[in-house]
C-alpha cells in the first residue's frame, strides 16, 4: 500500500473544505502529525484515519480502494440528488449540481468519476443538444472503470446510451444494445437495483414501436410490469402501461388498449405525475369514442 497516496486524497480533501491543518487535527492529532501524514513520512493509526476521514465527510474506504468500495457518505448524497433530479427530468439543475462538484476531488477517479461522466453525458443531450458528445462522454464512463467485467452501473449507462440512439431514430443500434445488456444482467445470480431490466425494457419496448414490431414490444412491455409488481415498484410501471396500450392501439386493439391506459392513469395521478395524467387522459378520451363508434 503506497502511503503518500492517503496523505495526498487527505490532503486534497482539506484543501477542497478550506480546512487548515490544524483544524482537521483538533481533538484528533496534532498539527504536526497531520502535516507528517499528508507528506507520506507516517502512516496513521486506524483510529486516527477513522475520525480524519469522518471529518472530511467521507470514510475510510475511500483513502484505501481508490473509490471502489463503499462510497463516501457525501458522494452518495450527491448522487441521490442527481438521480432524483434526472427522475424528474430537470437536466439543467443537473448540470448546476455536477458544475459545483467539479473540483471536488472526490469525483475525479474510480466509479465516482464514472457517474459524473455518465451524468455529464446525458446532459450533453438534453440541455447541449448534442448527440455526438453525448455518446462520446458515456464510452468514456464505460471506459474508466478499468475492470472487464459487466456491472449493474454499466447496464444504466447502456440503458442512457440507448435511450439517445432511439431518441435520434437509431432504432436498430438501440434494440442490440437492450438486447445483450439484459442478456448480460440475467448471468447475475442476483440484481441489486431490479429497475435496471425494468428501464432497459421500457427503452427496448419503445425502439421496438418505433420499428413496426408491436408485438414484441408488448412483450418487453409486460416482462417489464411482471418485474415491476414483483418488486412492488411504481417507478416507471405508468410508463409501461402506456406504451403497451399505444403499441394496442396500432394493432386496433382498442379495448384492450383502454384498460392499459385505464391503469397508467391510475398509477400517474396516485403519484402526482400530473403531465403523464393529462396525456393519458386524452388517450382515453379517443379511445372511448373509438370504442363508442363500433358499439354504433
Amino acid at each position: 500500500m503506497d502511503f503518500s497516496r492517503v496523505g495526498k486524497k487527505i490532503y486534497e480533501l482539506r484543501k477542497y473544505q478550506k480546512m487548515t491543518q490544524a483544524d482537521l487535527a483538533k481533538g484528533i492529532c496534532t498539527q504536526a502529525q497531520i502535516s507528517k501524514i499528508e507528506n507520506g513520512t507516517i502512516i496513521p493509526y486506524s483510529n486516527t484515519l477513522f475520525e480524519i476521514a469522518e471529518r472530511l465527510g467521507t470514510d475510510i474506504y475511500y483513502f484505501f480502494d481508490d473509490l471502489r468500495s463503499d462510497r463516501p457518505y457525501y458522494a452518495e448524497e450527491v448522487f441521490y440528488q442527481i438521480r432524483e433530479l434526472i427522475t424528474s427530468q430537470d437536466y439543467k439543475e443537473v448540470r448546476n449540481v455536477m458544475e459545483q462538484e467539479r473540483n471536488n476531488p472526490l469525483f475525479q477517479s474510480g466509479s465516482n468519476l464514472q457517474f459524473f461522466l455518465w451524468h455529464k453525458g446525458i446532459c450533453a443531450y438534453h440541455v447541449d443538444k448534442d448527440p455526438a458528445n453525448a455518446l462520446s462522454l458515456l464510452q468514456q464512463s464505460l471506459q474508466v472503470d478499468e475492470m472487464s467485467d459487466f456491472t449493474e452501473r454499466k447496464g444504466e449507462i447502456y440503458n442512457s446510451i440507448a435511450v439517445i440512439l432511439n431518441l435520434e431514430d437509431k432504432c436498430e443500434e438501440a434494440i442490440a444494445i437492450c438486447e445483450k445488456t439484459l442478456k448480460q444482467l440475467q448471468a447475475f445470480q442476483r440484481i441489486k437495483d431490479p429497475s435496471i431490466p425494468i428501464r432497459l425494457l421500457y427503452t427496448l419496448s419503445k425502439s421496438l414501436t418505433k420499428v413496426k414490431d408491436y408485438e414484441e414490444s408488448i412483450s418487453c412491455c409486460e416482462e417489464g410490469i411482471t418485474l415491476s409488481l414483483h418488486a412492488r415498484s411504481l417507478y416507471i410501471l405508468g410508463e409501461l402501461y402506456y406504451q403497451k396500450g399505444k403499441n394496442l392501439v396500432l394493432l386496433n386493439d382498442y379495448d384492450e388498449a383502454l384498460s392499459c391506459c385505464n391503469n397508467a392513469f391510475a398509477i400517474f395521478k396516485a403519484t402526482n405525475q400530473d403531465h403523464f395524467r393529462r396525456i393519458v387522459e386524452k388517450e382515453q378520451a379517443f379511445l372511448r369514442e373509438k370504442l363508442k363508434s363500433y358499439d354504433q
